[in-house]
């Protein structure tokens, strides 16, 4: 079977097995939007080194390698998922093998230990995937780290942007001059939800614009304040380009 094959059943049947044959319900994993949306920018962007932070039951990682095996010598993709034994069966390993992948690295440790090393030893990467712990503080050390190891034109894609931490995170990292937004995944939120954003939220943005950003920051939350277009309610997935090095001063510093 090839990678859209398994895919195809894993979403037809909600289940997946690990290499014994023992099946486990399909969980905590992208959906095929947001699949789709990794696949689109590997095609565009042809990244030759990929790393992604979290790999559970595969699914990320299949939707990657399904559009990097169409490359030539060269691909490869590293996966760090320090869990991927103990929590999730090593599914996501035996998902990669059925589909026939031979072209990744899977380190299974904390990206907080991992990422350092491989910055250490010099590692680059064209295309990097956050979806690792979804802390506030982990996040950022990830995407820290991953900064340091993204080529110049490079894509950085955060996935889970509707937790309130990660969200923080990225409000953050939008403010770096070193990358500019490429685009994002849209949910479909309820109809109560979406009046509540065109009723209330909407016309409190307006009025925090008012001001300005130092006493946006005093007065509103962040969830109101916010001035990037990009990153809203709606939004699951977010990719972004490194488009220059980051040159930041010492002392730089923006609000979020």
């Amino acid at each position: 079977m090839n990678s859209k094959q398994i895919l195809e059943e894993i979403f037809r049947t909600r289940i997946v097995y690990d290499a014994n044959g023992k099946q486990y319900p399909l969980d905590g994993n992208i959906d095929e939007k947001e699949g789709a949306f990794l696949q689109g920018l590997v095609r565009k962007y042809q990244p030759e080194k990929t790393i992604e932070v979290g790999c559970a039951f595969g699914i990320s990682s299949l939707y990657i390698c399904s559009e990097l095996e169409k490359m030539g010598q060269g691909k490869h993709h590293t996966i760090i998922d320090g869990f991927q034994s103990t929590v999730f069966h090593n599914v996501g390993v035996s998902n990669l093998k059925k589909a026939n992948v031979d072209f990744y690295t899977l380190i299974e440790g904390l990206s907080e230990i991992e990422l350092p090393r491989l910055l250490s030893e010099g590692k680059k990467y064209d295309f990097c995937f956050i979806d690792g712990n979804h802390t506030f503080d982990h996040t950022l050390i990830d995407f820290f780290y991953l900064n340091r190891m993204l080529k110049v034109g490079g894509i950085m894609v955060f996935d889970d942007i509707g937790f309130p931490a990660v969200t923080k995170a990225l409000r953050y990292v939008l403010n770096y001059p070193a990358y500019q937004y490429v685009d994002h995944v849209e949910v479909n939120h309820s109809g109560s939800r979406k009046m509540f954003e065109s009723v209330v939220k909407k016309p409190l943005n307006l009025v925090a614009g008012l001001f300005s950003k130092k006493i946006r920051y005093e007065m509103f939350a962040a969830s109101v304040n916010k001035t990037d277009k990009q990153l809203h309610l709606n939004t699951s997935m977010i990719a972004l380009q490194k488009v220059k090095e980051d040159d930041r001063e010492w002392f730089w510093y923006e609000d979020f």
